[in-house]
């Protein structure tokens, strides 16, 4: 059975980005972000 693969916009991308470069957000607080929008 095949894995289902997880396609983001680049929009989305993009936020994750600007994010972690504010410095406001660490590493792995978007990585729970990035897990949580993979479950929905």
């Amino acid at each position: 059975m095949a894995k289902k693969q997880q396609h983001y916009t680049p929009e989305f991308k993009q936020q994750i980005v600007e994010l972690y470069q504010t410095g406001n957000y660490s590493y792995s607080q978007l990585q729970s972000v990035e897990t949580l929008c993979r479950n929905i």
